[in-house]
Formats: C-alpha cells, structure tokens, sequence
C-alpha cells in the first residue's frame, strides 16, 4: 500500500483566516469529483477530509475546519457532514451539503470563500487521497500511534467526551509523517 503522505506542493497563505465549514469543503472535494467521473462516496469523503485538515494543520499550524473530528469505528468523522449524508449509505454523493444562513433561518449550500492558493492546495490533497480505495484509507487513519487510535485505545480504559480527536494530536502525527512547510503535501 502507499505511503501516508502525499507529494510536495506550494504553501497557500493563511494568514490567520477562520476556519472553513466541513460542510463547505465536502462541497468543494464533491465538485471536484464529479468533474473527474461522478464518483465519491461518504466513507472517502470523511477520510479525504480529514487528511486536508491534517496537512494543513502540520504545514500551517492551524485547522482548515471549523468543526472537530471524532473517532468511529471506521476512521475519523466529521459529525456535521455525517448527519447530512448519513442516508446516503455506500452510494455515490448526488447533492451538496447545506448549513444553515442565521439571517434568514434558511438552509442553503455550503459555499467556502476559497483563496487561489487554499483551491490548489486542496485539490493538490484530492487529487492524491482521491485514487486510494475506501478500505486503503481507513486503514491509513487507524496508523499505529495516530490520533485516530490514541483516542479509539483511550477509550478502551477511559472516558473520552465525544471520541475528539485533538487538533494538536493530529498535527503532530503529520508532522513525524513530514508535513511541514517545507515538505508541503500536493
């Protein structure tokens, strides 16, 4: 199998910028999908998601997502794009995920504001994670000593509120797999 860690890239700017919204980012991996062949499920899409958020938390030191991942049997979550696609099963994503507009109480779709340099960067990150197999890409996320299984062993003898995965945990995990800024993943 292929190793953790993608390619090198050029480093986006990010100056400081607020999270992105799971949600939005689904929908930015999902446009890139369907205008390769059509094709992404859920199960990839949690994983591919995860792996942006973990390089750009290992190259940038600060979180692509607005929302926290948590630990499930099959790798990391992000429950708010589960909760929305949970129906969908093992089929191919055909719609994009909606959050809601607090001004007019409205659900519409996820829209991220993206940099140039954010786009290529995820779909540097897409274009890599995109060609694995669902199963490849679990078994990835469950790596010996990853933030992934740090939280799945923690809870087999402790609490852990809500199986987060700490963001710290997960940038330090890139960061032995080599994701710092001069080894920027494409």
């Amino acid at each position: 199998m292929s190793s953790n860690r993608p390619p090198e890239s050029s480093r986006p700017p990010s100056g400081g910028k607020m999270p992105e919204d799971a949600r939005s980012v689904a929908n930015f991996f999902l446009e890139l999908a369907w205008t390769r062949d059509g094709q992404l499920t859920h199960l990839p899409l949690q994983k591919i998601l995860f792996f942006a958020h973990a390089w750009h938390l290992g190259k940038y030191n600060e979180p692509l997502l607005g929302q926290k991942f948590e630990a499930w049997k099959y790798g990391p979550v992000v429950r708010v794009v589960y909760d929305q696609l949970k129906g969908v099963g093992k089929a191919p994503i055909s719609r994009k995920l909606e959050k809601l507009d607090v001004s007019t109480g409205v659900m519409r779709e996820a829209v991220a504001n993206l940099t140039k340099d954010k786009k290529r960067f995820l779909t540097d990150i897409f274009a890599y994670y995109y060609g694995f197999h669902p199963s490849d890409l679990v078994e990835l996320t469950h790596e010996r000593g990853g933030p992934w299984q740090k939280v799945w062993e923690k809870a087999e003898r402790d609490v852990v509120p809500g199986m987060l995965i700490p963001d710290e945990s997960i940038r330090l995990w890139v960061l032995r797999l080599g994701g710092s800024e001069e080894k920027a993943p494409n």
